[in-house]
C-alpha cells in the first residue's frame, strides 16, 4: 500500500510485454498436435486438466464474452464503494452543472429570444454564445469525470482479478495522482479519431467553398461529392482508430505507462483482435444504453406528466422541474452504467494480455503465492 493509503497496482501488470510476447512459451510447439488415434473419445465432463483458479471477479484464463460482461457486473457488486460510491459524487457534479446549463438555455431562449418583441440577430448571437460557453464548461467537466472514473475502475479491476480488497479511499488515492495523465490520454483518444474524421471532409469543403465563391457549379458539386465520400471513408477509419486506442486507460493505470506509451500499448493489444474488441465494446454500450434508458424512463414520464401541475410559470418552474427529474434519472443511470462500461474495457485489456502474452499464467502464480 502506498504511503497515501492507496493500493498500488499488482506488480505483475507493470511494464510492457517482453520481447517475443505472444509467442508460445518454451516447450510448446507452434505446430498443431497430431490427430487422436481412431476410436478415441474425449473424457467425460469434469475430467482432464484442472479448472483455472478464480480468486476474484474472473477466472484466471482467457475470457469469453459472457465472462467479461459477468465480470463487469461482479466488479460493481463486490466493490460497490470503489465503483458506485465514487461514481455518485463525481457524476452528481456533472449532472448538476448540466441541469443548470440546460435550464439557462431554455429559459434564456424563451425569455430573451423567442418571446421578445425585439428579436434581432444580436439577441440570438448572444444567446448562442452564452450557451456554447457553458456547454464547453460542461464538456470539460464531463471529460474529467469520465477519465477519473475510468482510471478508478481499471485499478479496481486490476485488484479484483485476484480478489484483493479495495476500499473507495484506496481506489481514490491510487487514481488521483494520475489524473493529468488520464485526462491527456482521454483527450487523445477522443480527438485523434475526431481530427481524422474532420480532415477527411476538409478538402471537399474547401473545394465547395471556392466553387461557391467563383460561382462554379461544377466545383461545388465536386466539393460536395468529395466531402461525402471523404466523410464516409474518414468515419470508418476514425472508428478503427478509436477501437484501437480503447484500451489506453487500463494500460496507463495498470502498467504505469505514460500517455504516448499507453496509446501505443493499446494499439498493440488490439491488433489482430479488432473485431472482437469492437463487438464486445458495442455490446457493452448497448447494454448500458438499455439500462440507462429503463432507469431514466419513469423520471422522464413523471416530468412530462407534471406539466399541468406546475402552471405558475411555464417557462421556468415546469421546465426546471422537468429537467431536475430527468437529471435525477440520468444520475442514477450513469452511476450504474459508467462503472460497468469502464469495467468491460479493463477486462478486455486483461483478456487481450492473457491471450497474447500469457498473463493468465502470471496471475495464476500470483494467486497461488497469495494463498500460501
Amino acid at each position: 500500500m502506498s504511503p497515501s493509503g492507496g493500493a498500488e497496482p499488482p506488480p505483475y501488470f507493470a511494464g510492457a510485454a517482453p520481447s517475443g510476447a505472444g509467442q508460445p512459451p518454451p516447450g510448446w510447439s507452434a505446430a498443431p498436435p497430431p490427430p487422436p488415434p481412431y476410436g478415441w473419445a474425449p473424457p467425460p465432463s469434469g475430467w482432464g486438466a484442472p479448472q483455472a483458479p478464480r480468486p476474484g471477479i474472473i477466472a484466471l484464463r482467457p475470457l469469453g464474452v459472457g465472462e467479461i460482461l459477468d465480470g463487469a457486473f461482479t466488479t460493481i457488486r463486490r466493490y460497490p464503494g470503489a465503483t458506485i460510491g465514487l461514481a455518485t459524487p463525481v457524476l452528481f457534479v456533472v449532472e448538476a452543472l448540466q441541469l443548470l446549463t440546460s435550464y439557462s438555455f431554455l429559459n434564456g431562449i424563451n425569455s430573451g429570444v423567442t418571446t421578445s418583441n425585439d428579436v434581432n440577430v444580436t439577441n440570438i448571437t448572444n444567446a448562442i454564445g452564452q450557451v456554447l460557453t457553458v456547454d464547453s464548461i460542461v464538456a470539460v467537466v464531463t471529460l474529467i469525470a469520465t477519465a477519473l472514473l475510468s482510471g478508478i475502475v481499471a485499478t479496481v479491476v486490476g485488484q479484483g482479478a485476484l480478489g484483493r480488497p479495495m476500499s473507495a479511499g484506496q481506489a481514490w488515492h491510487s487514481s488521483v495522482p494520475a489524473i493529468w495523465r488520464l485526462l491527456g490520454a482521454s483527450l487523445a483518444v477522443l480527438f485523434i479519431p475526431a481530427l481524422i474524421a474532420a480532415a477527411s471532409v476538409l478538402p471537399g469543403v474547401v473545394i465547395a467553398l471556392i466553387g461557391a465563391g467563383t460561382s462554379s457549379h461544377a466545383a461545388v458539386v465536386l466539393g460536395v461529392a468529395l466531402a461525402v465520400i471523404g466523410g464516409i471513408a474518414g468515419s470508418v477509419f476514425a472508428l478503427y482508430v478509436a477501437i484501437s486506442l480503447s484500451l489506453t486507460t487500463p494500460a496507463l493505470m495498470l502498467e504505469k505507462q505514460g500517455i504516448g506509451a499507453a496509446l501505443r500499448r493499446s494499439r498493440v493489444l488490439v491488433r489482430g483482435s479488432w473485431w472482437r474488441v469492437f463487438g464486445i465494446t458495442l455490446l457493452a454500450g448497448i447494454i448500458g444504453a438499455v439500462i440507462a434508458g429503463i432507469i431514466a424512463a419513469p423520471f422522464t414520464l413523471l416530468g412530462g406528466g407534471m406539466s399541468g401541475i406546475f402552471s405558475g410559470s411555464v417557462t421556468t418552474q415546469f421546465r426546471f422541474t422537468t429537467l431536475l427529474l430527468s437529471g435525477i434519472g440520468g444520475l442514477i443511470g450513469g452511476v450504474l452504467v459508467r462503472p460497468f462500461t469502464a469495467a468491460v474495457i479493463a477486462l478486455l485489456y486483461l483478456d487481450r494480455r492473457m491471450r497474447a502474452e500469457g498473463l493468465d499464467q502470471t496471475l495464476q502464480q500470483a494467486a497461488t503465492a497469495g494463498t500460501r
